[in-house]
């Protein structure tokens, strides 16, 4: 954490106009960027905190609750990213995971190479945007395959890593 004179020093190398800043300014400056330090090292497991600022200004209780809620559900999101992210990274299908993906983007090369062919031939304007349209459809389709077999391929690596939860979480009776 640095303190106020080397963020002011800090702050004037990279912003040379920040130099006609007054003291109260340079206060609300450096109270600015310890809130927005304090609020990305806290992240999102901060589980329904709501920082000073927006409490401040939420006077309402239904405020205050809609702020909470939509914390939990980041929070949420985040969970399910990370153990996502660690279930990939200890995955035993990751060379399935990459044939699916090599697959998915060689699938849709060759759907955007038959609507430029396909363009050549066709000389009115309506068939050219129905190919085209079509080619939309088709590369849709590709990619929502794709993260269906990704979802696929995620479940028994998930499972797996429940039942060692579980696991380790209950003690062992002997």
């Amino acid at each position: 954490m640095e303190d106020f004179e080397s963020f002011k020093v800090s702050r004037m190398k990279m912003d040379p106009s920040s130099r006609q800043m007054t003291d109260h300014q340079w206060k609300q400056s450096y109270a600015a960027n310890l809130s927005a330090r304090e609020r990305v090292g806290a992240g999102s497991g901060s589980d329904g905190k709501v920082n000073k600022r927006q409490k401040s200004k939420s006077t309402n209780s239904s405020d205050l609750k809609s702020l909470l809620r939509a914390s939990q559900q980041l929070g949420a999101v985040s969970d399910l990213s990370n153990l996502r992210r660690f279930v990939r990274q200890q995955s035993a299908y990751s060379d399935l995971r990459l044939i699916v993906d090599i697959l998915a983007w060689v699938s849709i090369a060759v759907f955007i190479l038959i609507a430029v062919f396909s363009m050549f031939f066709y000389t009115s304007a309506a068939g050219a945007i129905i190919s085209l349209l079509w080619a939309g459809i088709q590369i849709i389709g590709v990619v929502v395959a794709r993260l269906l077999m990704h979802v696929l391929v995620d479940i028994p690596d998930i499972a797996l890593h429940q039942s060692l939860q579980k696991s380790t979480a209950q003690p062992v009776a002997s």
